[in-house]
């Protein structure tokens, strides 16, 4: 059945969360919030069909996908924000790969499908409804090209081809399989502290660079949607997708509280940085470069790499919290369920998430605390934290305990790691001081090797003094590579 215009019944439309079984005869009043081409780029870029993304009267979204055999008898009446009565659809499961939606289930139209728009009616569905995620819960997903989910940040850094020379697809360099070189590379300082590297490709690259160029007043926050999390030289990196949209405007409530949140955090007066080596080279420092950089700096949000040995874990504040299923924030308790105060609903059920302290000592003895969390925790641990917390529970532990230490968080003494730890303005101002870690560069490091490397690096610039005894001076002739004929070109990587 082709789509036409209808008036709004009053009768009450179905809901997502109502679907149930595998074909819904049902009308469900919907809002098409966004849709996009699939497209197969390692079968000549052949169109697979149109992805869409719904929205309902309860704010709940859903994905649906019209095929490419399809698409002629919708396309012409498919528009951004408009209301819709669909019904006679496919509920299949949702996708496993580049998902936008939460909803466990997916839209599938097929040659019975009705999506009449609503010219006339006085419903009100939301314009919106992103999926903002801390920089961890990208890190955890990585090159898994599951969930795409959304960022929003203080633009940092933006370089890319002819930022400012608007340039059409249709004139931009062609690669293979018919995707353009078009791209622009962005810094964009997020709410957890993390400063992430985000590439946009294409049509969404020259998107970004007609609405940058075209605005008088430069935009200082942008959210973008749906983008690939992976990783690049050991870093997590973001990439735009097919679906990625950008918002730069002032009147979306998430970039207005953003705003709001960088001038109560002093960061509305920072500047665009014109390199990203203030950005991207995090230094390498000891424990005591960290204490005095508090000691002597005004409090700011900074990042550092430390090489340290942890030698102990501190038990007296626990190894895990229950946290909210939505935001990843503790939960308090009530006299009869658990409390989110960011998301301001209860949770009958929390998460259990790790967070335990470890003693470390760096190379120069001096020792400081270190905060693990959650994804850091999985991965120093190589187990996940319910798993550990049912398993005590199955060997008579009890529930409420938190100070008995599991063996896998114990096992992890000993160990030489290289962190990259989070420094915020509670750094500043605490009278016992504590650093989180956001990330762990290293899991292991051999610090017999790690010498011997020292060691040869001051053996070679004793070489370039002109301090060189006979033996190092032999041992260094025999190291140094002949001088090629002609000089090959790294090859580096290319994100797609």
């Amino acid at each position: 059945m082709a789509p036409s215009a209808a008036s709004a019944k009053p009768a009450s439309p179905k809901t997502f969360d109502d679907l149930d079984g595998d074909f819904c005869k049902d009308e469900v009043l919907v809002r098409l919030i966004h849709f996009w081409e699939a497209r197969n780029h390692t079968r000549g870029n052949a169109l697979l069909g149109i992805e869409l993304l719904f929205i309902d009267t309860k704010s709940t979204t859903m994905q649906g996908f019209i095929p490419a055999n399809s698409i002629f008898r919708y396309e012409d009446s498919l528009k951004r924000n408009a209301l819709y009565k669909l019904k006679n659809f496919i509920i299949n499961p949702r996708k496993k790969v580049y998902r936008v939606s939460d909803h466990k289930s997916a839209i599938f139209f097929t040659n019975q499908t009705s999506l009449d728009e609503i010219t006339n009616g006085d419903q009100t569905l939301d314009l919106q409804k992103f999926r903002i995620r801390p920089y961890n819960d990208f890190a955890a997903i990585a090159d898994q090209n599951g969930d795409l989910y959304d960022v929003i940040g203080q633009i940092r850094l933006i370089t890319g081809d002819n930022l400012h020379t608007p340039t059409s697809l249709a004139e931009a360099p062609q690669v293979a399989n018919g995707r353009a070189k078009d791209k622009v590379f962005l810094h964009l300082f997020m709410k957890d502290g993390e400063t992430v590297r985000i590439f946009l490709w294409d049509r969404i690259a020259e998107t970004f660079r007609k609405r940058w160029n075209d605005s008088p007043t430069k935009p200082d926050v942008v959210l973008i949607t749906t983008v690939s999390s992976k990783t690049l030289g050991g870093a997590v990196v973001m990439n735009s997708t097919s679906s990625t949209r950008l918002f730069f405007d002032k009147d979306i409530p998430e970039i207005t509280e953003f705003i709001t949140w960088l001038g109560e955090e002093g960061n509305n007066t920072l500047t665009l940085n014109s390199s990203s080596s203030a950005i991207t080279k995090i230094e390498t420092v000891t424990i005591k470069d960290i204490y005095k950089f508090i000691e002597e700096e005004n409090p700011q949000r900074a990042s550092f790499i430390c090489v340290a040995t942890i030698v102990g874990v501190l038990g007296e504040r626990g190894w895990k919290y229950i946290s909210c299923t939505g935001c990843n924030t503790m939960l308090e308790k009530s006299d009869t369920t658990l409390l989110c105060k960011t998301c301001n609903t209860p949770n009958t059920i929390g998460v259990v998430r790790f967070r335990f302290e470890i003693s470390v000592r760096d190379e120069n003895n001096d020792v400081t605390t270190f905060v693990i969390f959650d994804q850091e925790g999985t991965n120093l641990t190589g187990r996940k934290a319910p798993d550990v917390s049912r398993e005590m529970l199955e060997d008579g532990g009890s529930e409420g305990s938190n100070n008995k230490i599991p063996e896998c968080i114990l096992d992890i003494v000993g160990r030489t790691c290289k962190f990259q730890l989070k420094l915020t303005h509670f750094n500043f101002r605490t009278s016992r001081q504590t650093m989180t870690v956001s990330r762990i560069v290293e899991g292991k490091i051999d610090v017999n090797a790690m010498g011997s490397e020292e060691t040869m690096k001051k053996k070679e610039n004793k070489a370039k003094d002109g301090v060189t005894t006979g033996k190092d001076k032999q041992k260094l002739e025999f190291l140094q590579p002949e001088e090629p004929t002609t000089k090959k070109l790294e090859k580096r990587p290319r994100l797609t």
